[in-house]
Order: structure tokens, then sequence, then C-alpha cells
């Protein structure tokens, strides 16, 4: 358990081990909560409006693209290799839904 002090400004340093285990880097952002009593930090992705027009969108999504974290990245090429990239959102829906009944199922009582 790492020990923080609230110094003025009301700021605390984050420690170093614990940074780099969740993967925060200067400039991210934190969402902050007090729930039961605890302060709590969520790392979370501020992302702009998406902008009108044709080629302002394409260098909108480009930007992102190259921005990306390499988690992110490797989990959109891990996508495209199983072929689950050009998903609908029905077919990824019925898929949620299909693991959500073998969970229930799976944690349901036994019948008498």
């Amino acid at each position: 358990m790492a020990a923080v002090t609230v110094k003025d400004k009301y700021r605390v340093v984050i420690p170093r081990a614990i940074r780099e285990k969740l993967g925060i880097s200067r400039g991210d952002v934190l969402e902050a909560k007090a729930e039961r009593g605890r302060l709590t930090y969520t790392p979370k992705a501020v992302i702009d409006r998406i902008p009108p027009g044709k080629a302002a969108r394409e260098r909108f999504f480009k930007k992102l693209r190259d921005e990306a974290p390499d988690w992110l990245k490797e989990t959109w090429a891990a996508s495209k290799r199983r072929g689950t990239d050009k998903l609908t959102m029905r077919e990824i829906n019925a898929e949620v839904s299909a693991v959500r009944r073998r969970r229930a199922k799976k944690n349901s009582p036994p019948a008498r």
C-alpha cells in the first residue's frame, strides 16, 4: 500500500508503481469520485466532437488511429485477424446477448 500526502492546492502525487501499472501518463484525464467514503480515480478518454465535412472527418479519424494506445491498436489488429472488425451492431448485440444467456445459465441454481 502506498501512502500519499495532500499538498498545497490539494495536489496528490500518484506513486510511480501505480501509474505504471495503470498506464497513466502526464496529461491523462482521470475521473474523481467519492464512493462509500473513498476517493477513486478512473482513467478516462476524452474525444473531441466529430467535425463536419468528409475531409475534416477523415483527418480526425486518422489522428485518432495514430494516437490510439498500443493496447487498442492490438485489439483492432486481433479483431481484423478474426474477421470481427466488420460486424454490424445487430450482430454484436446478438453475441453479447448469447454470452449473457450462457453466463446466466451457468450461474443459475440447479433444478430440482
